[in-house]
């Protein structure tokens, strides 16, 4: 079964509640066993310290999958730090690329798609 991967990202978990695509995408996972919406920890905490309890939130929605912040996802935030890159985009780009549960990688779904352009990570924009 060919699965399809979502990265949400600090300022798509900021549009819950608000955002008609945002809402639907949620909707959509759900309903629809192929596909899986990733939440990198980094981007819930960068939300949170926006809005206080977009954690909370993000804990009753099941059909959200967290993913920590290991060495690896550190080394790569901070080299794109380094490069005036927001914590909660460099998390998301690292979320997208492709790993042993996720081969094909996934892409960024985003209401903020600007910030992607330059980083060579594939963008679903939920603006569109």
């Amino acid at each position: 079964m060919i699965l399809e991967h979502y990265v949400l990202d600090t300022a798509t978990l900021l549009a819950l509640g608000g955002s008609k695509q945002v809402s639907g995408l949620i909707h959509l996972a759900a309903g629809d066993p192929v596909v899986r919406l990733w939440v990198p920890i980094t981007c819930a905490l960068e939300a949170e310290r926006e809005r206080t309890g977009i954690v909370d939130y993000l804990g009753i929605l099941d059909v959200l999958h967290t993913l920590d912040t290991d060495y690896a996802a550190a080394h790569t935030i901070a080299a794109l730090h380094q490069r005036h890159v927001s914590y909660g985009v460099a998390a998301a780009v690292h979320a997208a690329r492709p790993t042993l549960d996720r081969p094909e990688g996934a892409l960024v779904a985003t209401v903020a798609p600007q910030p992607y352009e330059a980083l060579e990570v594939p963008v679903f924009n939920l603006n569109a």
